[in-house]
């Protein structure tokens, strides 16, 4: 998730063949506007027309976007553009980031915010009342952590900016957790003096013991889509700068939650490296438009891994999304990944608009059995539109396999496997960590894609 707006650079692309693409978008979008119509006329079901519509036509587009030569690099460029700059009982505003990381799905869920895009919800910008006010507002929506941004534990401004927050925050249930920006987002002020961070961090925790949670890396597995970084897989930077030595450092109360994709490269090393560096990690989706997989995902990840996982909730579309001509994500797509992620993991973390009446309805209705119904209903309606779209986009297309062609798809296809692989496993089996091995070798497969 990117915390600053960068230019996305393709790679060179023949006019005529930008032309040909947007027409054949114009020309499908018809025939499966015209097709969808004439199917839920004789289904009696028109409620969801336009949301229907709006999943086949970003699914064209990553249609469309996979004649990329290097698919692979394309979604990792994509997704790690995302830019950064009623009242609940206190029960659900007690819950921290390291609770039980086996999920019950009769256990609350907690929920935090990613850097709100609404500026009286930017925290550590507000001053005091206002600050104060903030902190309530967050609280009585439902939301248990604030996540923001540092760059330099050595700028005086930042530090007091920090330490205001957490002091403010102190006297409440507010947990607050610090993004920490990789090689990939970083700039010529970004510090990357590792045992300097946990050192400070350390030191916040004594000083701010019940508001301050811990720390993030962002884009932990990911790839820097930059020219100017050492490393085009930030993992490979972590090693290079030491990061496990400053760790050993990290005092107990200090959570680390590295931010990790389920598309990312290395989760191998992930698993093995830093996993006992870890209190949980923060998970991500790169192919966050279709749902169909989620839940086999969140098994795989809960398996390997053993710990609490927190999963970001795109209510909003990331930079380079949008920059693609995709709408924000509908409705339908939104709840179905709430419904989903709910019930799956032990956190969600909603990305920038927090304010979304999606999320702001989710947030009201978590108790809610006839609400908690509806989005159930909304996640086997969108699945069944993936479906349907891959489905008519084979026929229409005339290409049998049209799928493969779509990176997400491809990535579907792993987690596929990777779940059939885990599921025929025998009690015993799953008690000795060697199948994580095979199952982390079908995730991180290399394809040769070019």
């Amino acid at each position: 998730m990117k915390h600053q707006l960068k230019e996305f650079k393709f790679k060179k692309i023949n006019l005529s063949l930008f032309f040909t693409n947007n027409f054949l978008l114009l020309v499908i979008s018809l025939i499966i506007t015209f097709f969808l119509f004439f199917h839920l006329y004789f289904q009696g079901n028109n409620t969801f027309v336009f949301s229907k519509l709006d999943s086949i036509v970003n699914n064209v587009q990553l249609l469309l976007l996979s004649n990329n030569t290097d698919s692979y690099d394309l979604l990792q460029n994509i997704n790690a553009e995302n830019v950064i700059n009623n009242n609940h009982n206190s029960e659900k505003q007690i819950i921290s980031i390291n609770k039980n990381y086996h999920h019950d799905a009769d256990e609350y869920t907690s929920i935090g915010a990613w850097v709100p895009l609404n500026n009286s919800l930017n925290l550590q910008y507000l001053k005091g009342e206002d600050q104060k006010n903030g902190i309530k507002t967050l609280l009585n929506q439902g939301f248990h952590e604030y996540y923001f941004a540092m760059n330099n534990f050595e700028d005086i401004e930042s530090t007091k900016l920090t330490e205001e927050l957490l002091k403010s925050a102190e006297q409440t249930n507010l947990k607050i957790i610090i993004i920490l920006r990789p090689p990939s987002e970083g700039n010529s002020d970004t510090s990357y003096d590792w045992k300097g961070w946990i050192k400070y961090f350390n030191s916040l925790e004594k000083k701010y013991p019940q508001s301050f949670e811990g720390f993030t890396i962002d884009d932990f597995n990911w790839i820097s889509t930059r020219n100017d970084t050492k490393f085009k897989n930030n993992i490979d930077f972590m090693k290079y700068s030491k990061l496990v030595k400053a760790l050993e450092d990290k005092d107990k109360e200090v959570k680390f939650y590295p931010t990790i994709y389920f598309e990312g490269k290395r989760t191998d090393k992930v698993a093995n490296k830093y996993d006992n560096f870890t209190d949980g990690f923060i998970v991500a989706s790169g192919c966050y438009y279709n749902v169909s997989t989620l839940k086999k995902e969140f098994t795989i990840f809960t398996e390997i891994f053993e710990k609490p996982i927190r999963y970001v909730v795109y209510p909003t579309s990331t930079y380079n999304y949008s920059k693609q001509g995709y709408n924000p994500p509908i409705d339908q797509l939104v709840q179905a990944t709430l419904s989903i992620a709910s019930n799956s993991v032990d956190g969600l973390i909603i990305f920038r608009d927090t304010d979304k009446p999606v999320i702001q309805e989710y947030l009201a209705n978590q108790d809610n059995k006839e609400y908690l119904g509806k989005i159930s209903k909304m996640k086997e309606l969108q699945i069944n539109d993936e479906k349907m779209t891959t489905a008519n986009l084979k026929k229409l297309l005339n290409l049998p396999d049209a799928e493969q062609y779509v990176n997400c798809q491809k990535w579907s296809n792993r987690y596929n496997k990777a779940y059939d692989e885990w599921r025929v496993l025998s009690h015993q089996e799953k008690e000795n960590d060697k199948w994580k091995k095979k199952i982390l070798q079908i995730i991180n497969k290399k394809d040769r894609w070019r």
